[in-house]
């Protein structure tokens, strides 16, 4: 559930380093606010060429601000994220190396200007970058100890200036996940002494979303996916959904914006509207250029899915087959192999064992990038049955 939302936490890092807080001695010029502005606009609808020239202009003029480092970290993140959908080993290792060399970046600039508390923001930003990719690679020990400077950081930018509330992002984020640990981890969180308050971390949270500069927006898409948490103590799906038509509004061009609203729709079952939503997101691959091929699997998750929550399940069958066969000439990414992972689940239900087993061993065919090898493993052994509770959350888990 947690990986839906991680483009909000991306989208913080980018746009604290715009933040010109009245403390600071170093403020941006307006000509350096329009380009980051414009950037930012271009990160927020997945449109990489616009970011580039901002971010390529703002290096060229201020070559060590945070900004300019950020900015550049943040787009390598986003397509490595958004565009390759975490599948493209190639683009993986130019973001490593971009955020390296960023990482790198802001420190020259805080030996230059120790009082600035952008700098202090910016390299946080970076390190909680850093631990997030460290997450979702399960390199847990090198994800807390990045996280700790990234909270040490952000910790010095409020000591710089009370009101920089935007800190109040990151903040929130680290209280709240390091409270919610999965249960796998919560022996080594014990190790090395990782502790968080939940509650807090919301509080935290709620307060860049009302007083925020720039992580406002960035505040909303991390608290629906606390509100979307079925286990967690925060759930509350309607005030996701207002959230997202919130900033669907705002970023209207933006096709995650508009699927993380069919995700919000199918946790407060309005099923036909999900249906509806996701044959339009299926629609606009293809014609909209912000909608690009590799979404093909999103739009039958969400057609499948919501078939196999109402108990359609031939229905079911009939559309993971025909997103399967969609996308048979490209590489699979994360969400083509949940299909792959969904549709086994379907031919179970259905009685069909062996075309099941078939699904589970294809799954079984690829490098566990996603987290997946456990089910498909468990599956193969023992048919799957619909939970009580249903088939759960509609992203991959």
């Amino acid at each position: 559930m947690r990986k839906f939302l991680h483009i909000g936490v991306a989208l913080f890092f980018l746009l604290t380093a715009t933040i010109t807080p009245t403390h600071a001695e170093l403020t941006l010029p307006p000509d350096v606010m329009h380009h980051a502005t414009v950037g930012i606009n271009g990160v927020y609808s997945l449109d990489f060429d616009t970011a580039e020239e901002n971010i390529a202009w703002v290096f060229e003029h201020y070559p060590d601000h945070p900004f300019a480092h950020f900015g550049n970290a943040m787009i390598a993140w986003s397509r490595y994220e958004y565009e390759f959908e975490t599948s493209d080993d190639a683009q993986r290792k130019v973001f490593e190396k971009i955020l390296d060399d960023s990482i790198a970046g802001i420190k020259r600039w805080i030996k230059k200007n120790p009082q600035d508390s952008n700098g202090y923001m910016g390299i946080g930003a970076l390190y909680g970058l850093r631990a997030l990719f460290n997450m979702r690679n399960r390199n847990w020990i090198t994800s807390y100890f990045a996280g700790r400077k990234a909270i040490s950081n952000l910790e010095k930018s409020l000591k710089l200036d009370p009101t920089y509330y935007d800190a109040y992002f990151g903040l929130g984020i680290y209280e709240y996940y390091a409270g919610t640990l999965p249960s796998v981890i919560k022996v080594l969180a014990k190790i090395v002494a990782i502790k968080g308050n939940p509650q807090e971390g919301v509080q935290f949270l709620n307060t860049a979303r009302e007083k925020a500069h720039f992580t406002s927006d960035s505040a909303k898409l991390i608290l629906i996916e606390v509100q979307n948490d079925r286990l967690g103590n925060f759930y509350a799906p309607e005030k996701s959904l207002e959230f997202i038509r919130q900033l669907r509004a705002k970023f209207p061009k933006n096709p995650l914006m508009h699927y993380v609203e069919i995700i919000c729709l199918y946790e407060t079952k309005n099923y036909e509207d999900v249906t509806t939503q996701a044959q339009q997101f299926l629609k606009l691959i293809g014609t909209d250029k912000f909608y690009k091929d590799i979404y093909i699997p999103r739009a039958y998750t969400a057609l499948g899915t919501t078939q196999m929550a109402q108990g359609n399940f031939e229905r079911a069958r009939q559309l993971f087959e025909e997103g399967q066969n969609k996308i048979k000439n490209q590489e699979p990414s994360r969400w083509g192999v949940w299909n792959a992972l969904r549709l086994g689940q379907v031919y179970d239900v259905l009685g069909q064992r062996e075309k099941a087993k078939a699904q589970y061993k294809y799954v079984l065919s690829f490098k566990d990038k996603w987290g997946f090898d456990d089910l498909a493993k468990s599956y193969s052994k023992k048919p799957y049955q619909v939970p009580a509770n249903g088939v759960g959350p509609l992203p991959p888990l």
